[in-house]
């Protein structure tokens, strides 16, 4: 808008000055300032139209038609012709290409041709050296102006391609955030490649990110960082904020000014989710706002990830566990058991085994102090199992009060070894158990117990021979005891 009212203004400035010099008087202004009412027709023009752009370049070519006829009306005064005609076949070439410049050119002949037909054709060459001198520095001015215009146009097309780059730096980002949260088997690891992917997608920030239970702020209980190192004073400042969570903190806050240009910055998760509440700490030379928006989409994405990791172990907790005692259930330990099969199967060399527990009496303290003591005896012996199994040793409920151990990758001596300790320090050892009437009773902890191995018998029968040597010492400890 500001370089066509200068031409327009320009070009009306140098109609009064040949008026002046020759003495037409408002022959020539009057045209003159019907020329100038066209700037404003054409910016109510592109401002009411549906599609400016298109409304704006329609203006372009008028202005080709009525500088033609301008020129014509001005006798075809060379340097104004030269340079008018000049600047409207460029303004065209700029926004539409050849096509559109060789429509101005077009325009503008017809214009002068036309106008030059209705009322005659004259030639005016040259008038003085202050008009040319005066159309000159207008020229002039008006291209530095359009030089400015572009230069505005192509910063600002410039900025566009490093913000959609920067946009698709954090969509692929994104969706690493979701492939990493569907393949992590927990939080710690869905937190930790979720970090050291940001840091590879931008590898001139930092991150870390930290959780605590809601009920317990002061105690971190995950955390993680990728490509940022923090001091002691920034985790005491860290510390400070995240006691502060049950403060609603809406937007990023400044942590702490590291070194020039590096600065630590927190977004909080505060409400996003459920269980936890934290911060996602990034290292940056300032904050901007496509910096603020990029941390505000990594929250939320981190956050529901979480929430559905959180959720998926939940479940997947329930469906393993048993309800009672908190061991894996019979249906975890037989798809265990059949990977250890599959195992033997493909590798002869890997093998197994297994120990059937069974907790003799458990019917009897039913029938006489109720389910609520039984309960508490299959509990006891729960925990007291969990005491002596390794971490490698999958330990389940297998019925009402039967007790299984699965050895991956171990012989019968793994089994032998558990059983033995079983037999040591569980084996007659006094359970003190509370009623369902609040009556407290000592009993006697009596196991049968039978131990099975791939290295003597096929795979697929270890379980079946462990059961049976579970009962075979169940019938043998009976005779002892009716003997004895």
């Amino acid at each position: 808008m500001a370089p066509r009212a200068f031409a327009f203004c320009h070009t009306f400035g140098l109609t009064v000055w040949i008026a002046l010099v020759e003495g037409s008087g408002w022959s020539l202004i009057l045209p003159g300032l019907l020329l100038l009412l066209w700037p404003g027709v054409a910016y109510v023009h592109a401002a009411r139209a549906q599609h400016s752009k298109h409304a704006e370049f329609k203006n372009l070519l008028l202005d080709s038609l009525l500088f033609g006829i301008w020129c014509s009306v001005l006798d075809f005064y060379v340097l104004a012709t030269l340079s008018i005609g000049l600047a409207c076949f460029m303004n065209n070439m700029v926004v539409g290409g050849p096509h559109r410049m060789l429509a101005s050119m077009a325009l503008f002949a017809g214009g002068a041709l036309g106008w030059g037909i209705l009322t005659g054709f004259a030639f005016r060459p040259y008038v003085s050296a202050g008009l040319d001198i005066y159309q000159g520095a207008g020229a002039v001015v008006y291209f530095l102006a359009i030089a400015r215009v572009m230069y505005g146009q192509n910063r600002q097309i410039g900025r566009s391609i490093v913000e959609i780059k920067f946009q698709n730096r954090v969509f692929h980002a994104l969706l690493d955030l979701g492939v990493v949260a569907n393949r992590a088997s927990n939080i710690h690891t869905l937190l930790d490649d979720s970090l050291k992917h940001l840091h590879a997608d931008f590898p001139e920030y930092g991150f870390a990110v930290f959780l605590q239970e809601c009920q317990r702020p002061e105690v971190t209980r995950y955390a993680a960082v990728a490509g940022l190192r923090l001091d002691p004073d920034d985790e005491h400042r860290l510390c400070r904020l995240l006691a502060t969570l049950h403060e609603p903190h809406a937007s990023t806050v400044k942590l702490s000014e590291k070194a020039v240009g590096e600065q630590l910055y927190a977004t909080p998760m505060a409400g996003r989710l459920s269980m936890y509440e934290g911060w996602l700490i990034v290292r940056a030379p300032k904050l901007d706002a496509a910096l603020e928006r990029m941390l505000t989409l990594f929250v939320d994405q981190l956050a529901a990830a979480t929430e559905n990791k959180l959720l998926h172990l939940a479940l997947k907790k329930t469906a393993e566990r048993d309800g009672l005692t908190g061991l894996y259930n019979r249906g975890f330990f037989e798809s265990a058991l059949q990977l250890s099969i599959q195992g033997k199967t493909q590798s002869p060399g890997l093998d197994f085994a297994v120990l059937m527990i069974d907790v003799d009496g458990l019917k009897e303290v039913n029938d006489r102090h109720g389910h609520v003591a039984g309960d508490q005896l299959i509990t006891s012996v729960a925990e007291r199992l969990q005491m002596h199994c390794r971490a490698s040793d999958i330990l389940a409920r297998y019925g009402g009060d039967e007790f299984v151990v699965l050895f991956p990758s171990a012989g019968l001596s793994a089994a032998n070894r558990l059983a033995g300790l079983v037999r040591t320090h569980m084996e007659d050892q006094r359970c003190l158990i509370t009623t369902a009437h609040g009556e407290r009773v000592t009993l006697t902890l009596r196991m049968s117990l039978g131990c099975a191995s791939s290295t003597e018998t096929p795979a697929q029968e270890v379980l079946t021979l462990a059961d049976e040597r579970m009962y075979d010492d169940k019938t043998q400890r009976r005779k002892q005891r009716a003997l004895g």
